[in-house]
């Protein structure tokens, strides 16, 4: 179906989506939504303009949308470096291993949730690598759902395109639902509240304002330039050299930004004031892509019964990350930021932690869905080869 605005206006789609994370960034810091998060007000802005066919949906496999690739392609690997300027491993260390308690947890209530689905809806032949795909999937994002498909000859299925825009879009609605739970306050009186070292954080904090200078710009953009053109370039050999699907940029980035941060500490964190702010603005422009593939008609139009399946490992996860956050005494951000490094992936957990001001948390974000790379297409291939 036609859009207003065409998947070839690719200036005007991108205004919009600058739109979109400047209305949730302001609004947020200016109180304008209440409690709502400025994340929440951008998602669902672009999913409503897509849903009301005024841009093209992000989701739609058969259109190219020159704007949405572009902010896909680059956006997240040249935020990732910014959003660790002041990542030293000493203070990072402690939160980092919380959070992959907490994250493995949520992948064994992903795991629960498709043993449930598989015995309870029957989608026929292909049942078992329904569960599969998405067990992958949901151990760390979408990387892992071609990696599960391949080895179970999956992609062959009728019910592959259905899952895949299942996956695309649907998930998104889980989005919009977790990144509002801190705020929660039927339940937030139940679970401690999240600190960081916050005193020491603020104390320590400059404005970025009173701190920027041109010169501190054009080091940090050569720098992250560096760095995402060294991750890009490693990507295919290391994938070759290890036989993985998997995006190795991310990883190259991230701990190539993590070695330069930790020998050079004093110079980094003189850029950080300048650099952390960029990295969150660039967050908010991809969550606004993200918000463009939540075609809420596609939802509707997708099956039934595999909404019913994937409903039904994610409101078990959900559950069970929540009660076993509760019990180990975790704050709601955290197991949020664990929540979205099961169903997303590094690419949404690290700008959620970004936008909760979680300095401390955005690496461990990225790491522990790192980990969901690893372990997500063994658990879900292993998933397949024990019920198939």
């Amino acid at each position: 179906m036609s859009t207003l605005i065409g998947p070839g206006q690719s200036l005007t789609i991108f205004t919009i989506l600058v739109l979109a994370a400047a209305a949730g960034i302001v609004g947020e810091a200016r109180g304008w939504y209440g409690k709502v998060s400025g994340v929440f007000i951008t998602i669902l802005g672009c999913a409503l303009l897509v849903t009301f066919n005024v841009i093209p949906s992000a989701s739609d496999q058969q259109v190219e949308v020159p704007a949405y690739q572009f902010v896909f392609t680059y956006f997240v690997p040249f935020s990732i470096p910014l959003l660790l300027f002041n990542a030293q491993i000493k203070k990072i260390w402690r939160e980092a291993g919380r959070l992959t308690v907490l994250f493995l947890l949520g992948t064994v209530g992903v795991i629960i949730g498709a043993i449930i689905a598989y015995l309870v809806i029957n989608l026929g032949p292909d049942t078992s690598k329904v569960a599969s795909v998405f067990i992958g999937t949901y151990t760390g994002g979408s990387v892992n759902f071609m990696s599960v498909a391949a080895a179970l000859d999956f992609v062959r299925s009728p019910l592959f395109a259905a899952c895949v825009a299942v996956d695309n879009v649907y998930t998104n609605v889980y989005f919009l639902l977790i990144f509002t739970i801190p705020v929660w306050s039927i339940i937030r009186r139940f679970y401690p509240y999240y600190s960081e070292e916050e005193k020491e954080i603020i104390e320590h904090k400059s404005d970025p304002i009173a701190s920027f200078k041109i010169e501190n710009l054009a080091q940090i953009l050569l720098i992250t330039a560096a760095i995402v053109a060294i991750g890009v370039g490693l990507n295919g050999p290391l994938q070759q050299l290890l036989h993985t699907s998997i995006q190795m940029d991310i990883v190259v980035i991230t701990i190539l930004t993590l070695v330069l941060v930790n020998v050079f500490p004093a110079y980094f964190s003189k850029l950080e004031p300048t650099a952390f702010p960029i990295g969150v603005w660039m967050m908010f422009v991809f969550i606004a892509a993200i918000g463009a593939a939540s075609d809420i008609k596609a939802i509707l139009h997708s099956s039934p019964a595999i909404i019913g399946f994937v409903s039904i490992i994610l409101v078990v996860h959900f559950l069970f990350i929540m009660l076993a956050g509760y019990w180990l005494k975790f704050s709601l951000k955290e197991i949020a930021i664990a929540s979205i490094a099961n169903i997303g992936g590094p690419s949404v957990s690290a700008p959620m932690a970004a936008n909760y001001g979680m300095k401390m948390a955005v690496t461990p974000a990225i790491l522990i869905a790192i980990l969901g790379y690893v372990i997500g297409t063994i658990l879900g291939i292993g998933f397949g080869a024990i019920t198939g």
